[in-house]
């Protein structure tokens, strides 16, 4: 198995992209710390008893990991448990509102940078001293579309995707001389209601039909469909795997040949 032995932090791991990381690298042999919010427990708790009925190693922590000392606590707990952290998955992710830069308020875009970015931060912070001990490591964030190109109506998503890439970078840079990997995935759009709905939304602000936004999407998209959660976890797979051991800094494009640089 590709993670036999490993133990993976999971962030946002109570369902969507999240989960079926966790599910996948519980499948490949890993022991997994499913970490989210408090309101999402009995998703958190499910995902993890799903897991361990599989015959995998999965536990649930409640953690607002926006907050310093709520991340550090989280990892401290993970160390005394495992000893070690050998991956680390930032899937937690806050779409924001969906209007022009100049109607953001400052309330809307602290809460936005803080989830997509922020939290990358701190977690990464908290996993790489662990990591420089061990001499090794995978970390790989979940960015998407929107960290590589403008989008309408997406100012401040847009400024926390492309943030986390930077730092992304910026970490493969400085940890790589202690055998640590970090990396970022850019999914498309994904197949989920959450994805309809905020397109819906997205239509009315730009005052075109729903049907008419979502073709011009699917149209972009040479694979002509939406991102499944599997799909995306199998990217994981590979960078967070010995399958792409001298691979880091990269910004992986899962989008269906939407976006190929």
């Amino acid at each position: 198995m590709k993670l036999d032995g490993q133990m993976a932090i999971v962030i946002g791991g109570a369902r969507g992209i999240g989960a079926a990381i966790a599910r996948a690298f519980s499948q490949e042999g890993a022991s997994i710390v499913l970490v989210d919010l408090g309101k999402m427990k009995p998703q958190l708790d499910e995902t993890a008893r799903e897991i361990n009925q599989k015959g995998g190693k999965a536990v649930a922590l409640v953690a607002d990991v926006t907050d310093e000392g709520q991340v550090n606590t989280m990892v401290d707990a993970t160390i005394r448990r495992w000893g070690k952290i050998d991956i680390l998955i930032n899937s937690a992710g806050l779409r924001g509102p969906l209007v022009p830069v100049q109607e953001i308020t400052e309330q809307e875009w602290d809460a936005v940078l803080a989830v997509n970015l922020k939290a990358v931060f701190l977690c990464c912070r908290a996993v790489l001293k662990q990591m420089i001990k061990q001499k090794g490591g995978s970390i790989v964030s979940i960015s998407g579309t929107a960290g590589k190109e403008g989008m309408a109506l997406r100012g401040s998503l847009c400024a926390a995707k492309w943030g986390l890439i930077g730092l992304t970078q910026t970490i493969a840079r400085e940890a790589g001389p202690y055998g640590i990997r970090a990396n970022v995935i850019c999914p498309g759009g994904m197949d989920e209601p959450e994805l309809r709905a905020m397109y819906a939304e997205r239509a009315k602000g730009l005052g075109v039909e729903f049907s008419q936004l979502e073709k011009s999407v699917l149209e972009q998209t040479p694979l002509r469909k939406y991102a499944k959660h599997e799909e995306v976890a199998q990217a994981a797979l590979f960078l967070a795997s010995s399958d792409s051991s001298h691979t880091t800094g990269e910004a992986l494009n899962v989008s269906g040949g939407r976006l190929m640089n």
